[in-house]
């Protein structure tokens, strides 16, 4: 008899206990507020990809009960993208009940471009930034908008130095973000259960647009010069095969060293960038140039010089129109 009282007694504290542990309620990850003050971007190199930039990275959140351990957890950063290649801690303070710290950083940074419309193309340069220690469930991030409020700068600017410059470009706007990263893999680490992790990311993406007119000039003028220079072929006699197809040979082959030198500055891309799409173009032309010429003489030789003079006279008209053609429909598409 005792013995089934002790038995009930200790599935009564079983179920307490149960009971108990279902009442408490999870703990909420940790809400830390996080801000970015771009100083300066600079050497912004499009072929390696890569570009340096120096800022402030400020964290704040509660930190009532963490002792420095969980502190250095929860303020923990790496970024995504890149790597840091200084990070100086500048404040370390308590603001009632807030932690608040802030860095200087300087790092190297990578980003995709996208060159299909080359050289009138637009960049993002993004800073991401990820907690290093800690999962979504324990430490989320939050954009620190009051703080960039307070700055009193225009909106489409804050987290951006007033004075940021980056030589070629012109500067569009800046967009904040915050979201979560996930790693489908435990690491090799024995002591996880199961394989897939979250964690929480910052990201600020300052846009900005490519100066376009020198880039412009110096490929398509050019290009214009090469077509111009083919375009005298329609002005000689439908006889002068030879003298024709040289000007129309001497266009392609200086096409095609200039092509060469022009991508010589572009990374390893598997797509059409517009000023691919000009070379391509002014290929063609030159390809037709030399198919009229050659359609001149055969119409000459067969004794119609007349209509190898006709097919002169309209072909002086129509190339210009087609280059022109061409060239605007390639840059309205822009």
């Amino acid at each position: 008899m005792l013995l089934t009282f002790r038995r009930l007694a200790t599935v009564a504290a079983v179920l307490a206990a149960s009971v108990s542990f279902a009442d408490d309620p999870p703990k909420e990850p940790v809400k830390v507020f996080i801000g970015v003050h771009v100083v300066d971007l600079r050497s912004v190199d499009v072929r390696a990809q890569s570009f340096t930039a120096d800022f402030y990275v400020w964290l704040r959140f509660k930190a009532d009960g963490m002792d420095e351990a969980r502190i250095a957890a929860v303020s923990n950063l790496e970024p995504v993208n890149g790597k840091f290649d200084s990070k100086e801690l500048i404040d370390d303070k308590l603001v009632g009940a807030e932690k608040y710290l802030c860095y200087r950083v300087t790092g190297t940074f990578f980003f995709v471009p996208d060159l299909r419309n080359y050289p009138f193309d637009k960049q993002t340069l993004p800073i991401t930034l990820e907690s290093t220690s800690l999962e979504v469930d324990e430490v989320q991030f939050v954009d620190d908008r009051a703080s960039y409020e307070r700055s009193g700068g225009p909106e489409d600017r804050w987290g951006l130095s007033p004075t940021l410059f980056v030589p070629d470009y012109f500067f569009l706007t800046v967009h904040r973000r915050v979201f979560e990263g996930s790693y489908p893999t435990d690491f090799g680490d024995p002591s996880k259960v199961k394989a897939g992790t979250r964690y929480t990311r910052f990201a600020i993406e300052p846009s900005f647009e490519r100066e376009y007119w020198s880039y412009a000039f110096k490929i398509l003028i050019p290009l214009l010069i090469i077509l111009a220079m083919a375009y005298l072929v329609f002005f000689l006699p439908p006889d002068q095969l030879d003298t024709a197809a040289s000007v129309a040979m001497t266009a392609l082959l200086s096409c095609m060293a200039y092509n060469v030198a022009v991508t010589q500055n572009m990374p390893e891309i598997g797509y059409l960038v517009l000023s691919d799409k000009f070379f391509i173009a002014t290929y063609v032309l030159l390809l037709l140039t030399l198919g009229q010429t050659f359609l001149s003489f055969k119409l000459d030789a067969s004794g119609h010089p007349e209509r190898a003079l006709k097919a002169d006279k309209t072909a002086r008209i129509a190339f210009p129109i087609l280059v022109a053609g061409i060239f605007l429909f390639f840059i309205s598409g822009v």
